[in-house]
């Protein structure tokens, strides 16, 4: 199976989803990680072109621990927009290059705008992607692919409907998130955040949830010709 993880920053996915995309790597599942946005203004003391080249170099050593392919649509932060035909020309042309089976992205209701306008785009042109006259570089994709949303960082407001294990992937997933270390930094200094203890604290809440030590919380998005009479997930 290939799984296309698309998240809008460079730590989202690791700090999200990272157990169950180290579950499908490390199961012989073909994973992309993809991230939208290229960090660039999440630091105090360097320049975008500085914070960004950075962040780019440490989600590609992420998706190295997870066994993933590493993507980046280099856009700006802040500036993740789905009526840009430029972006949704961008997002179908990625799904039409990785051909998933499963798009794993954020849920349309979070608290970051890039996060919501991520899932939208996502959402829209996964459908796009299909549609052999919409124009792009790439071959049409040949299914309206499955999308399930990943928990927002606090899990405030979500109810996930299957669960994955992690506990067995844990010590992956947090060096995943781990390598991103100036986003620990920034968070830190931004905002009071643990990005390591909170992944871990969230990851544990969804266990004790499952009966298991740690898990990872989804929500499939169940409009037609995305819903499945099988489990997708690991």
């Amino acid at each position: 199976m290939r799984v296309l993880a698309i998240g809008a920053h460079p730590d989202d996915l690791e700090t999200l989803c990272g157990g169950t995309l180290a579950r499908f790597a490390r199961e012989g599942h073909e994973v992309v990680m993809c991230h939208a946005a290229n960090g660039g203004k999440g630091s105090y003391v360097r320049t975008s072109e500085e914070i960004s080249r950075i962040r780019i170099g440490e989600a590609r050593r992420a998706a190295e621990i997870c066994g993933a392919e590493h993507v980046t649509l280099g856009l700006p932060d802040g500036e993740v927009l789905a009526a840009d035909p430029v972006q949704r020309s961008l997002f179908v042309d990625l799904i039409r290059d990785a051909r998933p089976d499963l798009i794993i992205t954020h849920t349309p209701e979070d608290y970051h705008p890039d996060h919501n306008e991520t899932s939208r785009l996502v959402f829209d042109t996964s459908f796009l992607a299909t549609v052999p006259l919409v124009v792009g570089t790439k071959p049409c994709h040949s299914k309206v692919t499955p999308i399930y949303f990943m928990e927002p960082a606090s899990g405030l407001g979500f109810v996930p409907t299957e669960f994955v294990d992690v506990t067995g992937v844990i010590d992956i997933k947090e060096a995943m998130v781990r390598a991103h270390e100036s986003q620990v930094t920034w968070l830190r200094e931004h905002a009071g955040g643990d990005l390591v203890g909170d992944m871990k604290t969230i990851s544990a809440f969804r266990g004790q949830q499952c009966g298991v030590s740690y898990a990872e919380g989804f929500a499939p998005c169940l409009t037609a010709l995305r819903c499945t009479t099988y489990r997708l997930l690991p």
